[in-house]
């Protein structure tokens, strides 16, 4: 795995418990994989190499931003645009020092 790779997959993996954290996520939006995967699993909740479900880090190019995806599903009793504004908040926040001039886009999926 590269540097980058390494890099990468811990920027997801602080934005997923970052986002999962915020009062009125429900949860991140679960991928395909996550949803036909049985329901009694063994073994570790993720699969070594595979950003967490609802995150996607990205760059352009080598040198330039980090461009974080990150897909959420709110609580009804939550206003989604407060609970977007607050995820990406703190997920900026939490990244200010790997990712200074990460660019954070949320999404709401859903509201459950």
């Amino acid at each position: 795995m590269t540097a980058a790779a390494t890099e990468r997959d811990a920027l997801a993996g602080t934005v997923a418990r970052v986002a999962a954290d915020v009062p009125g996520v429900a949860f991140l939006r679960p991928g395909l994989v996550d949803l036909f995967r049985p329901a009694a699993r063994t073994g570790p909740p993720r699969d070594a190499g595979r950003a967490p479900a609802g995150v996607r880090v990205s760059r352009a190019s080598g040198a330039g931003p980090w461009e974080v995806d990150v897909q959420i599903v709110v609580r009804r009793d939550h206003r989604a645009l407060a609970v977007a504004r607050a995820v990406r908040d703190a997920v900026t926040a939490a990244l200010s020092g790997a990712a200074p001039d990460a660019q954070v886009t949320v999404t709401v999926t859903n509201a459950v």
